[in-house]
């Protein structure tokens, strides 16, 4: 654009307005074109910054070099991608210029040539003009909404910093503005203006329930904004010392002598009050120079100071220089020098991230938030890696190891080191409790936990990335003698040997896929090939093939596991841990029983009690049946088919794990949680019939194959059955073959993309299978090791013979693909039960925070069918197609939500942050994954 097309909002009251238009609808119209609605992410946690999207309002203040004016908190400390909304809907990008250290504004650039059908508008800055009493308009975005308008007026310009609440973005050493108007989301970074159609303050916070909204003073801005347009460095001073404005009532409660209220009120009439110090950071020039809390400021460098204007103009002339200052302490004037710092260097510009966790050195804002030593490493997230460490709290690193951590760069050096699967114990505390220290013992991997260091760059805006380097590999290995708990009571009888069969099992998950989004999951397994290293785990703990695996042998010992089978319908999985890392024990294997338990049956449950000691509980099997578990939203694996156990005692309801064993001491059946939900498991006894056929073919080192009918089925009663049209002579033939349990089985489910699908059909009652009555679930697992079978169903009240092929399990998730912040995969099994038809090959199944899928809401749960007008059938085709789509661009995504309706989204490109990458089973890798190159 030419520099003729920008126009400036024209001083109402200097030219001759149209009679019957009212003056603020002038003014307000004239503006239109200055203000700007800001679509925004902030695509990495940093600070009291989670990642997010979301809208605000900015203005133009400089239309020749491109400057808009908004909020800090909008601009964000950490990095930033935006784009803004002109008046007349021409959108351009927008980088972040500059953002203060500590007050809540900042300034966004865009390239003034790319607005091609519009004027721009400057806004006139004017923070001498903020008196109370006078009306003003707040013009933005407010609630969503474009260029809404509110009306209030200015009741106080002297109001202390407004508190928003703990760990977040709280400003300091200044004053605000206050006025009764009741604004919502979307409305920060509006220019509040006055009759004359000047800015007179920036829109930043309120309180919705009290109709009650906060306005920035612009001084500070209108001098930054003069200092980047001369090209000049914005300097800001610090003696990391934190003010607040106090009446002349109180401070006269803190000591101020009555003389020299007076002599203050003299220089400085209009004034109600002085500048008292109410946070010193420990170990700041404040401190160190003898400052104390509830001391009032009178002079610095001989010059009387009750304003935060001029105390920040002092400041930010004197950085690296020492300055003289006055206060009032008990009725005594005391006298200091005192050094001041730079506060841009004091702020933040490198994060760390590594497995989901990031980490920073600890920022100005927290440290006086909390009056803290402007020292430490922040973690802002922890990610998946370090799911035990709650950073709702607000994390400060203390120690690695031995290792002291400071800063980032000491921290970065020592987490490069640490060998893979190394227990590793980091110290830390909270910014709210720094007397209490927590220790917190992890293994970190290269796979999942790739370290990258992010800077930013002051001439893009962007945080650039570099990758580190993380060495050594594993340390060589040595084994460690271990002794398992005994248990010496001696009513478990031969059972008791069981307890020496039972590890703990973690399992760590660094992905959100099949609608699975906990990040670990922990409990016991099972020894039952201790010359091989074979443990039988629950399917509640190893969620998902794509984990690390860890194994605790009696509290003693955490080493590395790696999965080997995970069945697709019963609720167990095997995995195995190198015997090589153990030397003397006295593990022992469970031998597992392959009867089928029946009422009556004696049980001894051998487990470990809350507080891990050993613990047996004597009952006796009451009754047995098949589980049914509700499908979720997203959809989730489920036990299926399978049939539970249930005891008299209701002591076992206590307990997630113990090993049942018989009166000859082998397991019949493993008491273990089963998936719900994310939230909620129900437990149960797991027949060990269900493990040995997949047990002997790892013990035979082969790996389990198994064929499946790809169908769900729940218990039918007969009465059921008969109005389903079972015949007379059939209903005999069932009550003769099984007189204890009079029921047969109907099909819920059928799996999308199985060769059953279209052959079999849901409500089908399942007479028969291969020539035998279907009395009992077990009767279904003939599915796993037959290429076809022949059924007898009832449909439509007729009985009819079909031959159905099962399909080759093919072990679960085997490929991802990550583009815009989202995970997609192929329909994984649990989908594939709860679709009734799949549109595509290709599903999304999570989406990351603060990305362009999150921002253009790509969510969880869509099937993508299209990319560009390509058709994406399956992930090849789907990863072929969005590596063709340029950066900062918009690609158009066309979507089948799960119910199946259509849609087409945009979804725009940003590679700096969220590259295109694939994921792929591999077996000949370390973690049997293999990661593609970034684009």
């Amino acid at each position: 654009m030419h520099i003729d097309d920008v126009v400036t909002v024209p001083v109402i009251g200097k030219v001759t307005a149209i009679q019957d238009v009212p003056k603020w609808q002038e003014t307000t119209e004239a503006s239109f074109g200055g203000i700007v609605a800001i679509r925004f992410t902030q695509p990495i946690a940093f600070d009291t910054d989670a990642p997010l999207c979301s809208l605000a309002t900015g203005f133009i203040v400089d239309a020749q070099r491109g400057i808009i004016l908004t909020n800090r908190h909008v601009v964000g400390t950490g990095p930033f991608v935006g784009e803004a909304v002109m008046h007349d809907h021409e959108v351009v990008e927008v980088q972040a210029l500059y953002r203060d250290p500590i007050h809540d504004f900042g300034f966004l650039k865009f390239d003034p040539s790319h607005i091609k059908y519009m004027k721009l508008v400057e806004i006139p800055l004017a923070p001498e003009q903020a008196r109370v009493g006078i009306d003003v308009r707040i013009i933005g975005n407010d609630a969503g909404e474009k260029l809404s308008i509110l009306a209030g007026s200015i009741s106080r310009i002297d109001r202390n910093v407004p508190e928003y609440g703990h760990m977040t973005y709280n400003d300091l050493n200044t004053f605000y503005l206050q006025s009764a108007a009741a604004l919502s989301g979307g409305s920060s970074g509006s220019p509040v203006i006055d009759i004359e159609g000047r800015a007179v303050a920036l829109q930043a916070g309120g309180r919705s329930h009290e109709a009650t909204n906060f306005f920035f003073p612009l001084d500070r801005v209108q001098r930054a904004l003069k200092l980047i347009q001369d090209g000049k460095p914005v300097l800001r001073g610090s003696i990391q010392t934190r003010f607040k404005y106090v009446p002349f009532e109180v401070a006269q409660k803190l000591g101020l002598p009555e003389e020299t209220e007076a002599m203050v009120r003299q220089v400085r009439p209009h004034g109600i009050g002085m500048l008292m110090v109410a946070t010193l950071l420990p170990g700041g020039p404040g401190s160190l120079a003898g400052l104390e809390e509830s001391d009032v400021l009178l002079r610095i460098n001989g010059d009387i100071v009750t304003h935060f204007v001029s105390l920040e103009d002092i400041l930010d002339s004197h950085i690296g220089r020492t300055i003289d200052v006055t206060v009032v302490r008990g009725g005594e004037t005391v006298e200091v020098s005192v050094a001041v710092q730079d506060m841009c260097k004091l702020t933040p510009s490198r994060l760390v991230t590594f497995g989901g966790c990031v980490v920073h050195d600890l920022s100005y804002q927290l440290a006086y938030t909390c009056a803290l030593p402007l020292r430490g490493v922040f973690m802002t997230t922890s990610g998946d890696c370090l799911p035990d460490m709650d950073d709702s709290q607000g994390i400060i690193i203390d120690r690695i190891n031995e290792h002291a951590v400071s800063n980032i760069d000491e921290f970065v050096e020592v987490l490069r080191k640490i060998p893979d699967h190394e227990p590793t114990t980091i110290v830390s505390y909270t910014i709210t409790d720094i007397h209490t220290k927590e220790s917190t013992m992890v293994s970190l991997t290269h796979q999942w936990n790739q370290i990258n260091m992010y800077t930013h760059n002051n001439s893009t805006g962007l945080w650039d990335r570099t990758k580190i380097k993380w060495s050594p590999r594993p340390t060589d290995i040595k084994p460690v003698n271990v002794r398992l708990p005994e248990l010496t009571d001696p009513r478990a009888g031969k059972a008791a040997k069981l307890m020496q069969s039972i590890v703990s099992v973690f399992c760590g998950f660094p992905l959100s896929i099949e609608g699975i989004n906990k990040p670990r999951a922990a409990d016991y397994g099972v020894v039952v090939d201790a010359a091989r290293g074979l443990v039988v785990v629950s399917r509640r703990t190893v969620l998902l093939s794509l984990c690390d695996i860890y194994i605790t042998i009696a509290n003693s010992l955490c080493i590395p596991a790696t999965l080997r089978f995970m069945h697709p319908e019963h609720n167990f999985a095997i995995i195995q841990y190198d015997t090589k890392r153990i030397g003397d024990s006295n593990i022992c294997a469970a031998t597992l029983s392959t009867k089928r338990p029946q009422q009556g049956d004696p049980a001894y449950m051998v487990t470990f009690n809350r507080t891990s000691n050993t613990m047996c509980v004597n009952t006796v099997v009451s009754d047995m049946w098949d589980i049914s578990i509700t499908p979720q939203f997203l959809p989730h694996w489920r036990c299926t088919n399978t049939e539970t156990v249930h005891y008299e005692s209701k002591l076992l309801s206590d307990f997630r794990f113990g090993l049942v064993g018989d009166a000859d001491g082998c397991v019949q059946c493993i008491w273990m949680p089963f998936m719900k939900t994310h939230k909620l498991d129900m437990t149960a006894g797991l027949p060990t019939r269900y493990i040995l056929p997949a047990l002997d073919a790892l013990r035979r080192d082969e790996e389990p194959q198994l064929r499946r009918l790809c169908i769900e089925v729940e218990p039918l009663s007969l009465i059921a059955a008969r109005a389903g049209g079972l015949s007379d002579s059939r209903l005999e033939e069932i009550q003769h073959a099984n007189p204890d349990r009079n029921m047969l089985f109907i099909i819920q489910r059928i799996e999308l993309l199985s060769k059953a699908h279209g052959v079999l059909q849901d409500l089908d009652i399942i007479v028969s299978i291969n020539g035998k009555l279907m009395l009992h679930i077990d009767d279904l697992n003939v599915q796993y090791t037959h290429d076809a079978l022949d059924l007898v169903i009832l449909r439509n009240r007729s009985e009819i013979h079909l031959r159905v092929e099962t399909t080759a399990y093919d072990g679960g998730v085997n490929k991802l693909v990550f583009w815009s912040g989202a995970i997609f995969q192929a329909p994984y099994m649990a989908l594939r039960q709860q679709s009734s038809n799949a549109p595509s090959g290709v599903y999304c199944t999570d989406v990351a925070s603060g990305s362009p899928a999150d921002q253009y809401e790509l969510m969880a749960s869509y099937w993508i069918t299209h990319i560009n007008g390509v058709v994406t059938p399956d992930l090849a085709s789907f990863e072929q197609a969005v590596r063709q789509c340029p950066d900062r661009t918009y690609a158009r995504v066309r979507i089948v939500s799960f119910d199946l309706e259509p849609a087409v989204l945009t979804v725009k490109t940003c590679y700096h942050y969220w590259p295109t990458s694939t994921l792929t089973k591999d077996a000949s890798t370390e973690s049997g994954w293999r990661s593609s190159n970034e684009n």
